[in-house]
């Protein structure tokens, strides 16, 4: 092989090996950002859901469902340094959890009897709490209010969802 024909060999394998490097750079954003708005889709989505339905149980799993996805949005907030955004979707999240909530007590139901719902908030709200405290974990000190907040209303709903279904005697004791 002669020198120019060499020349154009490497220059041809620096432009392709440029192109890979710099598609691969860019294809996760883009992905991530198509992800990102598929979400967000069915966040509203699931919220129109919620808006039509008045059955309790299928209220309350809805609006668990729109909790995990708030969750969802929330790390992804912490990972890309937005605050404002994570405030939003602790705001929003102790919202919805409220409203499943306040949908399942106000049925008055037993729940020990008919737990249907009850169980399915508690069960999530027990998961909640774990992905809340690797949020606060990530977040700078001054971020960590709302995070705690949100944190603080979830105890306390499930701790009250936690007596409906087993009974005064059997809830957790704070100490």
């Amino acid at each position: 092989m002669g020198q120019p024909a060499m020349r154009k060999t490497q220059w041809l394998f620096s432009i392709l090996m440029i192109a890979g490097l710099t598609s691969c750079a860019i294809r996760p954003s883009f992905l991530q950002r198509t992800q990102y708005d598929k979400r967000l889709e069915s966040l509203q989505k699931e919220r129109a859901k919620l808006s039509r339905q008045t059955d309790p149980v299928d209220r309350t799993k809805t609006n668990i469902k729109i909790a995990d996805m708030l969750l969802t949005l929330a790390t992804d907030a912490v990972k890309t340094g937005e605050p404002e955004v994570l405030d939003k979707r602790m705001t929003e999240y102790v919202e919805t959890i409220r409203d499943a909530h306040q949908t399942m007590m106000k049925t008055g139901r037993d729940a020990h009897r008919r737990p249907k719902g009850f169980k399915d908030l508690e069960i999530a709200l027990r998961k909640h709490e774990r992905i809340l405290k690797e949020i606060a974990m990530s977040v700078t000190f001054d971020q960590r209010d709302p995070v705690e907040k949100a944190m603080q209303e979830a105890a306390q709903i499930r701790e009250d969802v936690f007596r409906a279904l087993f009974g005064e005697n059997n809830a957790p004791r704070k100490g």
